[in-house]
């Protein structure tokens, strides 16, 4: 797609901005979503019935899930996207310069203001998201939100350029790690988010333990040995 990608003029990217774009995919894509997945298996596993009904959802695919049907998966979307709604990675998106005198809740902005739209306060407004400190992926399943009102990765033509991919792996890899094994949070007290440069991540990290396998992992391992 990059190597088809013009811009307002018509334009292709050059062999240097191809490169450039690869290595923000690969580089920016790395702790952003490592991040989002410490917060993913924190909050299923505080909550414990958001973690059955995940689990019942995974039941479904059967003992040789093709990925494309795990991403499509309604509940385990709802979890990735209430993960990042709820704790986004980057707090704020690229600032905007006013081309033209605007006005935001009452209060004007000349021409050339650098705005810079904050995700985290978004995505904790009570009129878009009701009860915005609690953990509920339900939340998704009931309502379709506008890019104005969910931007996790950031919006318009500064869009993350690695925002469907990151989502997909996020996905693959909530599945495929809780289809085959059991974990328990090894603290007790919650994990306070803390602010490291433009993100924000769990302080000391999401401590967990592995308290066994499960059968599916079992089930696919002598599927795979009778092929």
């Amino acid at each position: 797609m990059l190597l088809l990608a013009k811009d307002e003029t018509g334009e292709g990217m050059s062999d240097i901005e191809l490169r450039d774009e690869l290595m923000t995919l690969l580089l920016a894509g790395y702790e952003t979503t490592a991040t989002s997945l410490a917060w993913a298996f924190y909050w299923i596993h505080r909550q414990p019935e958001i973690y059955r009904k995940l689990l019942q959802e995974l039941e479904t695919l059967g003992n040789d899930p093709y990925p494309m049907k795990i991403i499509k998966l309604p509940y385990l979307n709802a979890v990735c996207c209430e993960t990042l709604r709820i704790y986004p990675v980057v707090l704020i998106v690229s600032p905007r310069e006013a081309k033209s005198p605007i006005a935001i809740m009452g209060q004007e902005y000349p021409v050339g203001t650098a705005l810079a739209p904050c995700i985290y306060l978004t995505h904790h407004r009570e009129d878009l998201y009701p009860e915005p400190k609690k953990f509920k992926p339900e939340r998704f399943l009931e309502r379709q939100y506008s890019a104005y009102e969910f931007l996790p990765f950031g919006g318009s033509n500064r869009r993350c350029i690695g925002a469907a991919f990151a989502m997909f792996e996020m996905k693959l890899v909530l599945a495929t790690i809780l289809r085959r094994y059991t974990f328990a949070l090894a603290e007790k007290q919650p994990v306070k988010q803390v602010r490291r440069g433009i993100t924000l991540t769990p302080a000391g990290g999401v401590k967990m333990v592995m308290t066994g396998k499960r059968m599916q992992m079992e089930q696919e391992s002598a599927s795979m040995a009778t092929v």
